[in-house]
């Protein structure tokens, strides 16, 4: 037997002081009487009381005190070890934040859109460790395999065009240091979500591919955009447009969502894509295909199973109050 509260047991030194109390109290209670009215006249004053009974009534509050005491202990008995294991997949979100995903061709912008879905995903997937990559130009772990999602969200939330300071698009190092936050994981199931335009300014796409096809790992793009593009605005403090982004030769950027260059990235690794519109039900979608991934075990834990018996002493202490209320100190007299 094990105490789930062994400090409690320093308190039964409280009853035993209790008892004392108790004990002093009828000694002196005596020794009042006689010195008032002497010996000899004690027992016709006190005439139908019963000491015994009211040692009866101390002695009953005294081992209710006790049995609380121990009820306070939290007794049990242990029957054996339970082994408990958490398992899911290892998932990656790597996040475009260039400057076009400031495009409003989707409500607000394309950058709060994939914001809400990394959230809403990670959310219907709670037993799976996730990462977050932010990129542009160049890549960057902003958090690496948690399963703690409250500190993801804060990661996500703190994520927009200037955490990264390259700009651009390269989603082959997007890709690179996704599988890099990945090296971590002892499971099986390993995904990588890309969240982008698909406009692609970089090079070595086809490599990392190749790379995270022979990991194991799978690809799922999430396309945000519209075909026909958008404008970039440029807000001034108040949140007005007072511009839009322009290139080198000054003319207005306008950015596309690039279907193709998503369908071929999901494709290469066994993956799917997805295009990202006002609703969830490509999230639902998403977070469907990573259920089916193989799952890891990412810890185990092993728990003594117990049998909690304070109950037991906690009704004795109710029956013993019960009892002491029906003893009375008198005896009667015929």
């Amino acid at each position: 037997m094990e105490l789930g509260n062994p400090t409690a047991i320093y308190f039964l030194s409280l009853a035993a002081l209790v008892a004392l109390l108790y004990a002093l109290e009828l000694l002196s209670s005596r020794k009042a009487l006689e010195r008032f009215a002497g010996s000899g006249v004690v027992g016709k004053i006190v005439k139908g009381f019963s000491r015994r009974r009211k040692i009866l009534k101390r002695s009953l509050v005294v081992l209710a005190l006790i049995f609380l005491i121990l009820a306070w202990a939290m007794p049990r008995l242990g029957k054996g070890t339970r082994i408990v294991k958490r398992e899911g997949a290892d998932v990656v979100v790597a996040l475009d934040v260039s400057t076009s995903m400031l495009a409003e061709d989707v409500s607000p912008n394309r950058m709060d859109v994939a914001k809400q879905a990394v959230i809403n995903l990670i959310l219907r997937l709670p037993d799976d460790r996730f990462a977050l990559v932010g990129f542009a130009g160049a890549s960057f772990i902003h958090c690496p395999l948690t399963l703690d999602k409250d500190a993801l969200a804060m990661f996500v939330d703190f994520m927009n065009p200037g955490v990264v300071a390259q700009q651009g698009t390269n989603i082959g190092a997007a890709i690179t240091e996704s599988l890099k936050a990945l090296e971590s994981s002892s499971g099986r199931g390993k995904a990588i979500v890309l969240i982008t335009d698909g406009e692609d300014h970089g090079s070595g796409s086809d490599a990392a591919l190749d790379r995270a096809e022979s990991e194991g790992v799978r690809i799922y793009t999430v396309g945000i955009g519209t075909p026909g593009g958008e404008p970039i605005p440029i807000r001034d403090a108040k949140g007005n447009i007072r511009a839009y982004k322009r290139d080198e030769r000054d003319e207005v950027i306008v950015t596309r969502l690039n279907e193709g260059t998503l369908d071929r990235l999901a494709a290469a690794t066994g993956g799917e894509s997805f295009r990202l519109g006002g609703g969830e039900r490509e999230i639902t979608k998403l977070a469907r295909a990573i259920e089916g991934l193989e799952k890891g075990v990412f810890e185990e834990r092993a728990f003594e199973d117990y049998v909690e018996i304070f109950p037991v002493p906690l009704l004795l202490c109710f029956v013993l109050l019960v009892a002491e209320a029906f003893v009375g100190d008198r005896v009667k007299y015929v």
